[in-house]
């Protein structure tokens, strides 16, 4: 997988599959994250949740800072920026430090683009067999015949859950991601998301500052005055 093929990975790990979104009872019990246990059921259902709160929160903004670890090495680069999510059909991520990128995905479309040099690239994206979006698209029923996964809980709110897919020609070695229960009502967010490529290159994103913000404006709309390249 390459870095810049990063953000439909993370888009199937936090998109509903077929989730409904129903809302909340103006009186409801704060969350709990599911099962202090590790089997792989409490995986699947904590994903579900997180998903699902996803969902029901509308349109969100998050901080991100991206490590990238090369194999091999025990340290690497940073960048950061906002990540805007609109799910199920949206993700949006504006890199500011240490260079200005944005990746877009809406629908059956990508757009990737430098702002300072007005130039970019236009693609489709099929969600049925692009590596990693099966995870958009299925149950999980479906899901469970593609993945292993177990949960644990790290304390503090937050539950690890660990994929690895049964599949050995996956570009994606294994994934780590860390839910954690936030605020009165115990809303549930991914804070954290590592994964290995087939080289051993890792990735990890840490979100913070999560905040809803409208839905209308150009948020999820490619922006005017770029030169797109197509490549379908």
């Amino acid at each position: 997988m390459t870095r810049g093929s990063h953000l439909f990975l993370i888009l199937a790990l936090m998109a509903p599959a077929t989730l409904s979104a129903q809302k909340p009872a103006p009186d409801r019990e704060p969350k709990q994250l599911e099962s202090q246990s590790a089997p792989s059921a409490d995986a699947w259902e904590s994903l579900r949740a997180v998903r699902a709160d996803l969902v029901e929160a509308g349109t969100l903004q998050a901080i991100f800072t991206q490590t990238y670890v090369p194999t091999g090495f025990t340290s690497g680069e940073k960048e950061s920026g906002k990540l805007a999510l609109a799910l199920p059909d949206c993700l949006r991520w504006d890199y500011q430090d240490p260079y200005p990128k944005s990746f877009l995905l809406c629908g059956g479309n990508a757009w990737a683009w430098n702002p300072q040099d007005k130039t970019g690239r236009r693609y489709g994206v099929d969600r049925k067999t692009e590596p990693g979006l099966d995870l958009l698209l299925l149950g999980v029923e479906d899901l469970k015949t593609r993945y292993k996964a177990a949960a644990r809980p790290l304390g503090g709110g937050r539950i690890e859950i660990s994929l690895a897919p049964k599949a050995k020609i996956s570009p994606i070695k294994d994934a780590i991601l860390v839910i954690e229960s936030q605020g009165a009502s115990g809303d549930r967010r991914l804070v954290q998301l590592s994964y290995r490529d087939s080289e051993g290159n890792q990735t990890r994103f840490d979100l913070t500052d999560y905040r809803e913000i409208p839905r209308r404006g150009t948020t999820f709309s490619p922006p005017s005055g770029i030169k797109w390249d197509d490549e379908r």
